[in-house]
């Protein structure tokens, strides 16, 4: 089980020949999905962008989040 994190790819750049983004406002490495780019949905563990993710998945996947979010506070 992971958990990681969804967020969008805000700003790409090369960090020592790393390629590297910026999501939610945090660096993570881009290693594992090189071909990531500004606008992608991405999953988040420990730093690195472990996958990308389709519209609908991601949106599936924050509504989830969302939904178990508000069970632990009722």
């Amino acid at each position: 089980m992971c958990l990681g994190a969804i967020g969008v790819i805000h700003d790409t750049w090369d960090e020592g020949g790393v390629a590297m983004a910026s999501v939610a406002g945090e660096p993570v490495c881009l290693m594992y999905t090189p071909e990531a780019k500004t606008g992608d949905s991405v999953l988040v563990h420990l730093g690195f962008a472990i996958e990308i993710l389709d519209e609908e998945r991601a949106a599936a996947a924050t509504a989830l989040r969302s939904e178990m979010t508000e069970g632990s506070n009722a």
